[in-house]
C-alpha cells in the first residue's frame, strides 16, 4: 500500500466522525426550537384562557347590571301606576270637594267668591299633584339609569384591568 492509500480510511472515517458531530448538533437545535416552540404554545394558551376569563366575567357582570336595572324599572313602574291611582283618586275627591263647594256658594255672593278661590286652589292642586307624581317617576328612573350605567362602568373597568 502506498501512503496515499493509507489516508483514505483514515479520511473517511473523520468525515464520518464531522458529519455525525453535524448530526448531533442539528438535533440538539431542533430539539431546542422544538422546546421553545412548545413554551410559546404554553404562553399564549395561558393568555388566550386569561382572556376568555376576563369576558366571561364581563359578560356576567354585565347580565346582572343589566337583569337589576330591568328588575329596578319594573319595581319604578309598579311605584309610578300606584302614584297614578292615588294622584286619580285625589283629583275626584278634589273635584267633589269643588262640587260641594259649589253648591254651597250658591247661597251668597261672599259664599260664591270662597268658594271660586276654593275652585282655583283645589284646580291647581290637583295639576302640582299630576306633575309631582310625574316628576317623582321620572327622578326614579334616571336613578335606575345612572345605577345601571355606574355598574356597566364597574363592569367594563375590571375587563380593561383583567385584559392588562
Amino acid at each position: 500500500m502506498t501512503g496515499a492509500s493509507r489516508i483514505w480510511p483514515w479520511l473517511a472515517l473523520a468525515l464520518a466522525l464531522l458529519l455525525a458531530f453535524q448530526t448531533q448538533r442539528l438535533a440538539k437545535v431542533e430539539v431546542a426550537q422544538a422546546k421553545q416552540a412548545v413554551e410559546i404554545a404554553q404562553q399564549s394558551q395561558a393568555v388566550t384562557e386569561t382572556k376568555a376569563v376576563a369576558v366571561v366575567t364581563h359578560g356576567a357582570a354585565q347580565q346582572e347590571n343589566t337583569h337589576e336595572y330591568t328588575q329596578e324599572v319594573a319595581r319604578l313602574e309598579a311605584g309610578r301606576a300606584a302614584d297614578a291611582a292615588r294622584i286619580a283618586g285625589l283629583q275626584h275627591d278634589i273635584r267633589s270637594a269643588a262640587t260641594r263647594n259649589a253648591q254651597l256658594a250658591s247661597d251668597a255672593a261672599a259664599s260664591r267668591d270662597l268658594a271660586d278661590q276654593h275652585q282655583r286652589l283645589a284646580a291647581i292642586a290637583a295639576e302640582g299633584a299630576g306633575l309631582v307624581g310625574e316628576l317623582g317617576g321620572l327622578v326614579e328612573r334616571r336613578d335606575a339609569q345612572v345605577k345601571a350605567l355606574k355598574g356597566q362602568v364597574q363592569v367594563d373597568r375590571a375587563l380593561i384591568e383583567r385584559l392588562h
